[in-house]
Order: structure tokens, then C-alpha cells, then sequence
């Protein structure tokens, strides 16, 4: 989607379509019983001199809050060649490390209660994203240079984040699969691109495929459960095939 556009009311195309509006130079999004750790931990960022997150700006009521505008495109589609550019896989490496960078000392040092959406994984070492794919980085000149959409943002050490992200911009998905472009090996040298550029030591390399398994098996247990319990988003999720995957 393209998150270029007019200051006036405009819908965000993409996830959770028709819940999220720009408004300005303000984003009007879905709340969660998360939301106020999320921004604590978003103001935590940006103390830190990381300003390639939303600013988080209200909650209103019980069920939305407002965010900066993150400026940039944002595209799923690796086949797309300005997504899928060796550049932009660079790029979004780095972001990666330099946005874990920041997370830390937010754990340590916030002294109110904490809520999740997803489950904390220990060791607890720092704040993941929890879901660090295309669709959710913003782009401009063929670099990654903004992160939104926070909510799955939990504890868990950095691993965590890091399997999750490279079978995202790899992709490590069957190439049969809808927006797969590539195969094996091709997939494996952009898993070694992004771990090069991430800072990747020998050891998480060995325990990365491992940690991907297991990282996706929770997200599948999580999508099942959330719908199992009629979660409108993750109903959606699973009837459109997206735990299958």
C-alpha cells in the first residue's frame, strides 16, 4: 500500500481495513489492553533517539489511540522489485538491530504494570516487535526507514525476533505459496544477506532455524486459540489460510 497521500481523513488500506485512518500527520488506530504498555515502551524509543516508530500521541475511550504518521511505503510483495531489492533486505537488517538497540533498559527501568498481546518469551531480554515483515516497514528510496504497528510488541530475547523477521524477508516459505518468488537456495543467501547485515554471531546463526520453528509454531497456537475464542481479526486470519501457511 502506498502511505502517501493529502492531509485530510484518508482510510489505510491493508490489515484491519476500515479501522485505521490518517489524519494528518496522525494515524487513528484499534486499542488494545496492551496499548498504554505499548506506549510507554514507543516514548521509551524515542528517548532512546530512535525515531523510526510512530510517536504515540492519545488513547481515546476504551478502544482507539492515535499515533504519528510514519511516512514512507509499505509493500508485502518481495516480488515486487523495489521490496525485494537487495538494498531494501540490507536496510531492513540494519533497522532491525538499531530498533533492538533502543528497546533496550525499557524492561529494567518501567516501573508500571506490563500487558502483552502476545505472551512474554523468556530470557526477557529486550522488547521484540513480534511481527517485523514487509507490510509492517515503511520505505523510501529502496531502504527501510520507518516500523509501525506495534501491537504484538513482547518481551523475548532478540532470536526471537530475528527468525521471525527472516522467514518474513526471505521468505522460508514454500515457493508455491502466493508471493513466494524464489526457492531454496535463493531464499538462504537472502537469510544470510539479512543476518550479515543484522550482526548475526556464529551461535544465533546455529540456533536460528530452530528458534524459526518454534517461533512460528507459537504464533500459529496463538491465531488458533484467539480464534477458536471469536477473535474477529483472528478468525480472518485463519479462515483466509494465513495459520496453514
Amino acid at each position: 500500500m502506498d502511505l502517501t497521500g493529502e492531509n485530510d481523513v484518508t482510510p489505510l488500506e491493508g490489515g484491519r481495513t476500515g479501522q485505521i485512518w490518517r489524519d494528518g500527520d496522525t494515524v487513528v488506530r484499534p486499542s488494545g489492553a496492551w496499548t498504554p504498555t505499548v506506549h510507554r515502551f514507543l516514548r521509551h524509543l524515542r528517548d532512546s533517539g530512535f525515531l523510526a516508530a510512530p510517536e504515540p500521541i492519545d488513547i481515546i475511550g476504551e478502544n482507539q489511540e492515535i499515533v504519528s504518521f510514519v511516512a514512507g511505503r509499505v509493500c508485502k510483495d518481495l516480488g515486487n522489485s523495489f521490496v525485494g531489492s537487495e538494498r531494501m533486505l540490507l536496510s531492513a537488517a540494519r533497522l532491525l538491530r538499531d530498533f533492538h538497540s533502543a528497546s533496550q533498559g525499557f524492561l529494567e527501568r518501567d516501573s508500571e504494570g506490563q500487558t502483552w498481546m502476545l505472551p512474554p518469551q523468556e530470557p526477557r531480554e529486550i522488547v521484540c516487535h513480534g511481527d517485523y515483515a514487509p507490510y509492517n516497514v515503511a520505505t523510501a528510496e529502496h531502504e527501510a526507514v520507518g516500523i509501525i504497528d506495534f501491537d504484538t510488541a513482547h518481551p523475548a530475547p532478540r532470536l526471537w525476533d530475528l527468525a521471525y523477521a527472516v522467514y518474513r524477508w526471505a521468505p522460508l516459505s514454500d515457493p508455491s505459496h502466493p508471493g513466494v518468488m524464489s526457492g531454496l537456495n535463493e531464499q538462504l543467501r537472502r537469510a544470510d544477506i539479512f543476518c550479515s547485515a543484522y550482526g548475526a554471531t556464529a551461535e544465533e546463526r546455529q540456533q536460528l532455524p530452530e528458534t524459526i520453528c518454534r517461533r512460528l509454531q507459537a504464533l500459529v497456537n496463538f491465531m488458533q486459540a484467539r480464534a477458536a475464542v471469536g477473535d474477529g481479526t483472528f478468525v480472518e486470519h485463519v479462515a483466509a489460510g494465513d495459520a496453514q501457511l
